[in-house]
């Protein structure tokens, strides 16, 4: 009998046991709730973010979500959903999604777990990394488009610069 054949619905515990260690070794505020869930937050130049790990049985994967709070009027929607299918074109790794309903931009990413009981934590750390540097640059770009009536391409292109060299 392979180890995955042992695996039992409360036995993704050791995953999210990773996933706790490696939230709190990186300074994320995190809680795990009765149903499994990991709720943690991290302080950022822009605010507190929030976010969630919740693991999926079926198929077996651990999702991952950053929400960020817009509160944007209805009439920006198509500005930004413009903005984020030019922002989501710069990410290696994890998507946004905006829940117009709920004001919220959403970075997510998850992890397939199909032939494995847990993660590495360097796939945390990584998508912990990514998420805060892809909202980083999404909030500023976000208040450009929505307050500055800028473009989509315009906003894009004053956050997503990148330094070459060291000043």
């Amino acid at each position: 009998m392979s180890q995955l054949d042992s695996y039992s619905a409360g036995s993704h515990d050791r995953a999210m046991d990773v996933v706790e260690q490696t939230l709190l070794a990186a300074d994320w505020a995190c809680e795990r709730s009765e149903e499994g869930v990991i709720h943690c937050a991290s302080l950022t130049r822009w605010g507190e973010f929030g976010g969630m790990f919740a693991w999926r049985d079926e198929p077996a994967c651990l999702n991952f979500s950053l929400t960020i709070d817009l509160r944007a009027p209805t009439a920006k929607n198509s500005a930004i959903s413009e903005l984020l299918r030019r922002m989501n074109e710069r990410l290696w790794l994890g998507h946004f999604d905006y829940w117009t309903d709920e004001g919220v931009a959403v970075f997510r990413h998850t992890i397939p777990m199909l032939d494995r009981l847990s993660p590495d934590p360097g796939e945390i750390a990584a998508i912990l990394a990514a998420a805060l540097d892809a909202a980083d640059q999404f909030l500023p770009a976000f208040n450009f488009v929505v307050w500055a009536g800028k473009s989509a391409e315009e906003a894009v292109a004053a956050v997503a610069f990148e330094t070459a060299g060291e000043a």
